[in-house]
């Protein structure tokens, strides 16, 4: 109970506090903070259209989180996810442009097999790099974010640009890819069903099945899994290959659960590094990223409401996001410092206490 208290206040303070922190912020700037504060509710959790597009946000954010705790159970850091959501949302894309004949639960699965293949493929070329040339995953991962932005600019605007439309965007997928809405007139589909799908399946790989097992211990300690026969080289390969699946379903998912069905410039919307703050709030547990994702989940659905009614610009939204990465890296560095100051000292103990009965026998 003791350690559940404190994971619960080391994963819930450092939020508070960053809100406390945007609240003085707000002030300074001549804004009443409760007054931006009940905008900000309203425009996330106000009615029946507000509420269903706030969880509309759950299904990128929950998901890239899950990415990034995949790669980083084996210490791998995977910063391409932005990229990896683009491949697999142009392979998604060309699916439901092209592929046609197919009942509406066939395409919309095949559309996201294909997504999520292509994310994993394109996270394989960063996973290669690090494994034959031993490149910095970091690094790799980054610049293939850059083509991928920079090739999906080129494709809307060339040859998947709609006919006859000056906007860089493509045609809209076959009816048949898309997933339905639950809400009638807003942008939450059936898609959030994969939510608890996928939080439950990562949680009981990691901490039920040998290949969590094997994650663990790769991440944990490199050297005694390579003593104890697991191939790390492999293993942390394979990682980075199930993130960019994941991130990979993330796009497939922005293309035929969104409210146009088409890919757009920027359609990723930033959710490749936006998960990846929802996954640090959470201290990287799977179960812990839904609550994560909500809280940013409303910060991005209700900021325009904010905006309009208080005269703050919706740009604050992302300075309480860099309150709360400060934050949580700040107080996951203090709790990990006094960690290893109590061990140092229990460590020192029994050496004063040997060191106190040699002298007493010497005396």
């Amino acid at each position: 109970m003791r350690k559940l208290l404190l994971n619960g206040a080391i994963a819930v303070g450092p939020v508070v506090a960053a809100l406390v922190v945007a609240a003085v912020v707000l002030a300074v700037a001549g804004a009443p903070p409760l007054e931006a504060l009940n905008a900000l509710l309203s425009g996330s959790l106000g009615g029946r259209i507000q509420l269903a597009r706030t969880l509309s946000f759950l299904l990128p954010l929950v998901l890239i989180a899950l990415a990034w705790i995949i790669a980083f159970t084996t210490k791998r850091i995977n910063l391409g996810l932005e990229g990896q959501i683009i491949v697999g949302g142009i392979v998604a894309t060309l699916v439901g442009l092209h592929v046609s004949g197919l009942p509406t639960g066939a395409h919309i699965v095949l559309g996201m097999v294909a997504g999520g293949a292509s994310g994993a493929l394109y996270a394989g070329i960063a996973a290669w790099f690090w494994a034959k040339r031993d490149v910095n995953e970091i690094i790799s991962t980054l610049m293939l974010t850059l083509i991928a932005t920079e090739t999906l600019s080129w494709l809307v605007r060339g040859p998947m640009q709609e006919p006859g439309v000056v906007f860089p965007r493509s045609s809209e997928v076959a009816e048949t890819s898309q997933w339905g809405t639950i809400v009638s007139n807003s942008a939450l589909t059936w898609d959030i069903l994969l939510v608890p799908v996928a939080v439950v399946t990562v949680a009981f790989v990691q901490s039920r099945t040998t290949f969590g097992l094997t994650l663990r211990i790769t991440g944990a300690n490199p050297t005694a899994a390579r003593r104890v026969g697991i191939n790390t080289i492999r293993t942390n390969s394979l990682a980075l290959l199930l993130s960019g699946a994941v991130a990979g379903l993330v796009g497939a998912s922005l293309i035929f659960g969104g409210e146009t069905a088409r890919m757009g410039d920027g359609f990723s919307a930033g959710f490749g590094f936006e998960g990846i703050v929802v996954a640090l709030v959470a201290r990287n547990n799977p179960f812990g990223a839904v609550p994560a994702a909500l809280l940013f989940a409303i910060l991005d659905s209700g900021s325009g409401l904010m905006e309009t009614r208080v005269g703050i610009a919706s740009e604050l939204v992302y300075v309480t996001q860099g309150l709360v990465i400060l934050f949580v890296a700040g107080t996951a560095y203090l709790y990990t410092r006094t960690r290893r100051t109590r061990v140092d000292a229990s460590d020192q103990e029994p050496a004063r206490a040997a060191t106190g009965v040699e002298m007493a026998g010497t005396v």
